[in-house]
């Protein structure tokens, strides 16, 4: 059993939920299984239950074991305090909060059907993956031609709302296209507050990757550590020189999101790695206001977006807390994803705002110079490899990612020309 199906399996309570007691005899009544909460915290948030006759209201945390409440260090984080349930497939150990209250628990394993386990514990496949097969490749390459073009435009709007929002200025814009791809989608959505207090000096004339790296830790408050070690009291005590001189505000309210995330894409690493790409650069984004020549969009293909981090990070996830040892930079794929979510955006960005359709010639280049995705997602649309070319490249994964995120994956079936074709089989017209 997988955690993410027991998440789905509650989400859709899909268990039997009637005449429930808790593993230790107390009548249990389920009144809103609560809200799945895909940021750090527990797993639903907002629920409502009854234990006991009791009235309840909190969150409920999900585990495969009840021992993981432990191996997650939930005990001694007060964001599970108000935990009213704990749902398990397997209960292995009582477990307390941090006050040492006991938790009502409940195994499920018993009463949920092997159909329901089989549906849950996978990935959902495409709605229409059996009736696809009818449908002509190039209706099915039109269709994926339509979904690119809507993710392109949407996220230049998000690039020139937020061009708006940091009072036109292109430089800030362009940190904040950069930041947002490279940081990654669990935290992305604080970038905009970040750029909206940084100071471009300070990252201009800095004159050591130390520099950046305090000043973005710093005013994105994750500097903030109870037990410090050598190498953060060294970045503390740059953020706080730079605080005094230019009189700068920590974002301490930021809550920096590393749940269901991978350790090399905590906040604290990928700022960090951010910071000393930009040293790298010397800040200097306004090179990427210029229309490139194939010689800068080839040599951006290879070897753009990479960090060169110091060896701390070597044994370092997150600030403060050790590791086994790992590459601390962010790697080919990686620096891919920034071209493809940050760069190749502005430039589409600039070449509608400045009326210079070069660069969107540019950003079409860059696309087709890049390898192909394979990803959960692009692994999902199979289903589509009929109209795959043979050197295929990253335009042929993004057109996948982007249908299924606009279409599939939200049941817009109807909006699709894929499934309009598939509601108007021939069998299904009256005659008139």
């Amino acid at each position: 059993m997988k955690e993410f199906g027991l998440q789905r399996i509650w989400e859709k309570l899909a268990f039997q939920p009637h005449h429930l007691v808790t593993d230790n005899g107390q009548p249990l009544q389920i009144i809103n299984q609560g809200e799945w909460n895909n940021q750090n915290g527990p797993d639903f948030l907002n629920a409502e239950i009854v234990v006991n006759g009791i009235h309840c209201f909190g969150s409920i945390e999900i585990h495969v074991k009840a021992s993981d409440w432990y191996a997650h260090n939930h005990h001694q984080d007060p964001r599970y305090n108000g935990v009213i349930l704990h749902v398990v497939w397997q209960n292995d150990r009582p477990c307390f909060t941090e006050g040492k209250d006991p938790i009502p628990c409940i195994s499920i394993k018993s009463r949920v059907s092997k159909l329901n386990l089989t549906q849950f514990n996978f990935q959902p496949t495409l709605p229409c993956n059996q009736q696809i097969q009818s449908i002509s490749a190039s209706l099915l390459s039109q269709q994926l031609h339509i979904a690119a073009c809507q993710r392109s435009e949407s996220k230049i709007a998000r690039i020139m709302h937020a061009h708006n929002q940091l009072n036109q200025d292109w430089w800030l814009t362009a940190l904040y296209a950069f930041m947002s791809a490279w940081i990654g989608k669990a935290n992305q959505h604080h970038c905009i507050d970040l750029c909206k207090n940084i100071k471009k000096s300070i990252i201009l004339r800095a004159t050591s990757e130390k520099e950046i790296v305090a000043y973005l830790l710093g005013i994105g408050g994750l500097l903030n550590k109870s037990d410090p070690d050598s190498y953060i009291i060294s970045l503390i005590d740059i953020y706080k020189y730079q605080k005094e001189k230019f009189d700068l505000h920590s974002l301490d309210f930021i809550q920096w999101n590393n749940r269901q995330v991978r350790p090399s894409s905590f906040a604290s690493i990928r700022m960090a790695q951010f910071g000393s790409w930009l040293f790298t650069i010397k800040g200097e984004l306004s090179q990427f206001f210029n229309l490139p020549n194939s010689e800068y969009i080839d040599k951006i293909g290879k070897i753009g977006f990479q960090s060169n981090l110091s060896e701390y990070w070597d044994k370092h996830y997150e600030l403060g807390i050790p590791s086994e040892r790992h590459n601390p930079n962010n790697g080919k794929e990686h620096a891919q994803k920034v071209v493809l979510n940050g760069l190749i955006p502005l430039w589409n960005t600039l070449a509608m705002e400045t009326h210079k359709p070069e660069f969107h010639t540019a950003a079409k280049r860059l696309l087709n110079s890049l390898p192909s995705e394979s990803n959960t997602t692009t692994k999902k649309m199979h289903a589509f490899s009929r109209c795959k070319q043979k050197n295929s490249t990253a335009e042929w994964s993004q057109s996948l990612i982007a249908q299924y995120q606009l279409f599939c994956k939200p049941l817009k079936c109807a909006q699709c020309l894929i499934g309009d074709a598939i509601i108007n089989v021939p069998f299904m017209k009256q005659d008139s």
